[in-house]
């Protein structure tokens, strides 16, 4: 047993178990052929009842479900590991909105969900001796693995875009949208954004805590249990909601750089809005995959309130980013009912298509210069190139 890992047990001898005492003989985390000295112990609440064994595997649950950094991590990678410093991922970048409005629900975004992923990575608990390697397990690294991708694609994506003329106006019409309606002066114009910096950053701490279940939980989560299966499905719908976001926005990116007309192939052929689709998809699978790992520990050891509090933040992080995207999704099929109205290809699309989840199927509310920017614009713009400076006029 290597000196760090002693150390580390010495140091929690007096924090309670997380899970009721209950015997594991259905979860061996690892091999129990390492020795953990029993005196190290003597003063917690590890149960009487179980044999040698089941402490050892006890003792190997706790610690993955309260990690610690491996020995040579920075302080400050290891301090992203902690709920304080996982605000720090969601608030930090987001606070790139100070500088454009925009960069709020776009780059922030982003760089916020790489964080979680990465800092979950980086801050995995890992002893090797004695044959046995400790660390997350493969859900857990799928999960964070999946953050860290949808991050850097999305900024990638927008950097790219960025540099397109008709993206740059599109900016910063936004910008100046906002600025008509915000106080002036630089300093005060700023800081009436902090209470919708805030609140991205509260939302993308929400759409963080399903990897949080996932790396408390995961490990619980037997091989062929309703609840593994549940997680699996997760998994799946995340990447496959992953790969449609990215090829919608590249199948229409590409369009968009030769017509200004409808994208009407490749995914677009079925679906209407396949980056708003896939990432509603991508969010639900996030959401299924945290669940099912809490419910495979409160199956396995009860449930506590700790487990409670991140469901909530589960569920607040979902409802909340299904509710911008659906009301992206409606903005946008609105905008395009009245741009293309008197499109006959439009409406053969519209017939053919789905159009993803909306709060309305009416669409005959047209766009007029007078209504102010809202939440729903400013993502379209950051993710489509749908807004415009002025409502166009249908295309005869």
């Amino acid at each position: 047993m290597t000196n760090w890992w002693a150390a580390q047990l010495a140091k929690k001898t007096n924090i309670p178990p997380l899970f009721a005492p209950e015997p594991l003989n259905a979860r061996k985390v690892v091999g129990s052929s390492d020795p953990l000295d029993p005196s190290l112990w003597a003063n917690n609440r590890v149960p009487k009842h179980l044999s040698p064994d089941e402490v050892k595997d006890y003792v190997r649950l706790e610690f993955l479900n309260a990690p610690q950094a491996p020995a040579g991590v920075p302080a400050v990678v290891a301090a992203m590991g902690t709920v304080p410093g996982m605000w720090a991922l969601c608030i930090v970048p987001t606070m790139l909105g100070l500088i454009k409005a925009e960069y709020a629900v776009s780059y922030g975004y982003g760089w916020a969900m790489a964080g979680l992923g990465l800092a979950t990575l980086l801050n995995a608990p890992m002893v090797v001796g004695s044959g046995v390697a400790f660390g997350l397990d493969l859900i857990t690294r799928q999960h964070a693995l999946l953050y860290v991708l949808f991050g850097l694609r999305l900024n990638s994506f927008l950097a790219f875009r960025s540099n397109l003329p008709v993206f740059k106006k599109l900016v910063q019409t936004i910008e100046d949208k906002r600025n008509a309606n915000a106080p002036e002066g630089f300093v005060m114009n700023r800081l009436s954004r902090l209470p919708f910096i805030l609140s991205c950053s509260a939302l993308y701490f929400g759409m963080g805590a399903p990897l949080y279940l996932t790396k408390m939980y995961g490990a619980s989560i037997v091989t062929g249990s309703a609840c593994w299966l549940a997680a699996k499905i997760g998994v799946v719908a995340m990447y496959t909601g992953f790969v449609l976001e990215a090829l919608g926005d590249y199948q229409k990116l590409r369009e968009k750089s030769k017509t200004d007309g409808l994208v009407t192939k490749g995914l677009y052929k079925y679906l209407r809005h396949p980056n708003y689709s896939g990432e509603q998809l991508l969010w639900l699978g996030s959401c299924i995959t945290g669940l099912a790992s809490c419910a495979a520990a409160a199956v396995e050891g009860g449930l506590t309130r700790g487990m409670l509090k991140w469901v909530a933040g589960t569920l607040f992080g979902f409802l909340g980013i299904q509710y911008v995207l659906m009301q992206a999704t409606t903005t946008l099929e609105k905008k395009q009912s009245v741009k293309y109205a008197a499109n006959p290809e439009y409406q053969s699309w519209v017939e053919s298509t789905w159009g993803g989840f909306t709060f309305s199927s009416n669409q005959d509310q047209a766009f007029t210069e007078e209504q102010p920017i809202t939440q729903a614009d400013a993502d379209n713009c950051a993710a489509t190139d749908e807004c415009e400076t002025e409502p166009e006029k249908p295309e005869k």
